[in-house]
């Protein structure tokens, strides 16, 4: 039978002593010790007892291995900790909500919402990096000038993520009127959607320009608006959008139908 124990004195000089499971076993380097390398104090060893509880080998357990049962023993508390904490957040938030929020983190970070094609090839921006050229004040200029990089996306990001948080919010307050947090995305994308064809018409300056060149100005934009594709993380953010604003209407309207006035619960009860 072998256990895992550690070297309370080494054998050098004299009998050895192992603790082992809180237990104190005395050992000998001749025909116990199994490793190259000699025995010292702290060090962490394999035990091997015969049926009578005598130490019968000792062999030292390398580092490498000390550190990898280590890790191991720390990922599966991760993974304990992380699976209870999301089966609290399931069962608190919901599965559709929580997959539907990460569906829209992932089409808001990770996945191109437009590209423009240029000279240079084609450009694509998740949505956060065009909150960021947005926040930049002149949007054409800085998206062309780009690629993945980009500066940052300033009070937009802090409304994009009051946004995200918009469908979560009636778990915390109370107030019916607190379920329509879920429609927030769906207007913040609009909002943004009209913020960028403001700035756009702005770069081309078509508000200051005289009625001979606003032609040219409105050609030299319709021009540019062409080269705009609109990507995958755009339909998926749109999609996941609707679906979020449509559950929290149906929550609120539903709330709101089941919520009796005072007056008339006091009418019924006097009645």
């Amino acid at each position: 039978m072998q256990k895992r124990g550690r070297i309370l004195r080494d054998p050098i000089s004299g009998p050895g002593l192992l603790m082992v499971e809180g237990q104190q076993y005395p050992f000998s380097l001749e025909g116990v010790w199994r490793s190259e390398a000699p025995p010292t104090t702290g060090m962490v060893v394999d035990v091997e007892f015969d049926s009578g509880s005598r130490v019968v080998a000792v062999t030292a357990v390398a580092e490498s291995q000390i550190a990898k049962e280590q890790a191991e023993v720390a990922l599966a508390a991760a993974k304990e900790k992380g699976a209870a904490l999301a089966s609290g957040m399931v069962a608190k938030f919901g599965a559709p909500s929580l997959i539907a929020a990460g569906l829209l983190i992932v089409s808001w970070f990770f996945l191109t919402t437009a590209s423009i094609k240029s000279p240079l090839g084609s450009i694509e921006f998740t949505f956060w990096q065009v909150l960021g050229y947005l926040n930049a004040k002149n949007i054409f200029e800085v998206m062309m000038s780009g690629g993945r990089g980009g500066p940052s996306a300033g009070i937009y990001g802090f409304f994009a993520i009051a946004a995200l948080a918009g469908p979560f919010v009636h778990h915390f307050w109370k107030d019916r009127r607190a379920k329509l947090g879920g429609l927030l995305p769906l207007l913040f994308m609009i909002v943004i959607a009209l913020a960028v064809r403001s700035s756009i018409n702005s770069a081309f300056g078509a508000e200051q320009v005289g009625a001979d060149m606003r032609t040219f100005v409105d050609q030299a934009r319709e021009e540019a608006m062409k080269a705009v594709s609109i990507g995958m993380g755009a339909y998926l953010a749109i999609a996941v959008s609707l679906y979020l604003a449509a559950v929290s209407l149906k929550s609120f309207l539903v709330a709101q139908a089941t919520t009796v006035p005072v007056s008339e619960k006091s009418h019924r009860a006097a009645a």
